[in-house]
């Protein structure tokens, strides 16, 4: 377990220090697969299904927010289906319109849920969105969810409206048009299935969380991955297309991940929990204390074996060394103030000092001088 933590630890550090270009490099592959879907279903405007408009507009939802990333993608789906039909692309524009002005305004990081709605879908694992909708926002995270699923099946009517006969601008063919896409909306009992289940799953899962129980995430967390299995295959059976299997591994990998970003992100030590009681003048409270596991490296020492001493010196030798550490003298002058007896001769003679030499700074005088004209200037 301390080796996983100290794994952690290096992977939340990284994480850290090099968050924003982490983040710039998943937005640029979220991009491009979610472009990457849309010219494969739609493709109607050439000009951006090729590489280069794919490359270029990914590069630009990397380094702007999410709520500009979103709208770029609904810009491009737009252009798409007005290229299919101006008057059809009427229903997706106003759409994103309202759901802009209700919703997305007001919470524009969960948009990011609409863009990987459509992207998972793909691959036919959609059925985790909810869980990461719970584990990373707030139950109006059921908002955007349902818009991701709303929106991808207009999409899919309007091309089968298109497929019809494109109205033109007459009324009666555009007013037939309308009330085909919606018809088949309200009829269809996937869309209603869907959104039902996903909305029960992340009131569930963050009800859950918010227990005062230990490990209350991780309970949660497998709690909304078996009504989400129970929910959609109680529908399967009345939804055409839906494939249990992929319900249950969408289900099992979304738990998976919903629990990797929450350890991640906060483990707690229960083992240490404290329950705390304590009252001002308005309110008395029941707090339970538990704290987060720190894991810190262990300062590493180096010890050297074998390294061999040095000798001891003898008394004789340092009286030696003290003796040459002594200024040198040349030709029995003294070098510097220093003086050295040599055999043989005789000390110098000292001068004596003359008191009666006078020093420069006495021999100054500031007779004349006017200090106060000095302290006007």
């Amino acid at each position: 377990m301390t080796s996983l933590l100290e794994i952690k630890e290096k992977i939340v550090g990284f994480y850290k220090n090099f968050e924003y270009p982490v983040q710039i490099i998943g937005k640029f592959i979220l991009a491009m697969l979610a472009f990457s879907y849309i010219n494969n279903e739609l493709g109607y405007f050439e000009a951006l299904t090729g590489t280069i408009p794919m490359l270029f507009l990914s590069v630009i939802c990397a380094v702007v927010p999410i709520s500009v990333f979103v709208l770029i993608c609904a810009l491009v789906v737009l252009l798409h289906l007005f290229k299919l039909s101006m008057m059809l692309s009427a229903v997706a524009l106003v759409v994103f319109l309202l759901f802009y002005f209700i919703y997305l305004k007001f919470a524009p990081d969960q948009g990011i849920l609409i863009v990987l709605y459509p992207v998972l879908a793909q691959f036919n694992l959609h059925y985790m969105i909810p869980l990461i909708g719970a584990m990373a926002f707030n139950p109006f995270a059921a908002v955007p969810v349902a818009f991701g699923i709303i929106l991808m099946k207009i999409v899919g009517y309007l091309q089968e409206a298109a497929s019809l006969g494109d109205p033109g601008t007459d009324v009666q063919g555009i007013m037939t048009s309308y009330q085909y896409v919606f018809d088949k909306l309200f009829s269809d009992r996937e869309v209603i299935a869907y959104i039902i289940v996903f909305t029960l799953v992340i009131l569930v899962t963050y009800g859950i969380s918010r227990l005062s129980v230990d490990y209350s995430w991780y309970i949660a967390i497998a709690a909304g991955a078996v009504v989400n299995v129970i929910g959609l295959a109680v529908q399967a059976s009345s939804v055409e297309g839906m494939n249990l299997m992929m319900v249950i591994v969408g289900s099992v990998l979304g738990g998976l991940l919903a629990a990797l970003i929450h350890f991640m992100g906060c483990t707690l030590d229960y083992g240490k929990k404290e329950m705390l009681q304590f009252e001002d003048d308005d309110y008395y409270y029941y707090v339970k204390a538990i704290p987060k596991i720190q894991i810190t490296q262990a300062e590493r020492t180096v010890k050297t074996f074998g390294r061999k001493k040095s000798p001891k010196k003898s008394k004789k030798s340092k009286k030696t060394e003290e003796f040459t550490e002594q200024p040198m003298v040349a030709d029995g002058i003294p070098n510097g103030d220093t003086t050295v007896a040599v055999p043989g001769q005789t000390p110098p003679e000292e001068k004596p000092v003359n008191n009666n030499v006078v020093g420069d700074f006495d021999e100054l005088s500031f007779d004349g001088f006017d200090f106060d004209e000095l302290d006007q200037k």
